[in-house]
């Protein structure tokens, strides 16, 4: 991959990455088809290749700034994780320092 598709690349990436994570927090726990985020996608950025907001998807999901499972690989329907909240610490019983 010569320079210049590496930069071209990054470009890309930076145009649509930020629309798939808005996106994202829109359909966050919904199922969706790939086709809508593409819609969605190129309704702000029109000149991309059809399979950027894809490819960008599953980047973003290597990187592990969302996460989403394919339902129906097929129908190409995907849903959206939404992040469990932390646990909450188990309390800590009132006993003296030399105990604990």
């Amino acid at each position: 991959m010569s320079d210049d598709d590496r930069g071209e690349r990054e470009r890309v990436y930076a145009r649509i990455a930020p629309l798939i994570m808005d996106f994202h927090t829109l359909f966050a726990g919904e199922m969706f088809h790939v086709e809508q985020l593409r819609q969605y996608v190129r309704s702000q950025v029109p000149d991309i290749a059809p399979d950027s907001p894809g490819r960008i998807l599953r980047a973003l999901r290597l990187e592990g700034a969302l996460n989403y499972v394919i339902i129906n690989r097929r129908q190409s329907l995907y849903q959206f994780r939404v992040p469990e909240p932390p646990k909450p610490e188990p309390p800590v019983p009132d006993l003296p320092l030399w105990q604990r």
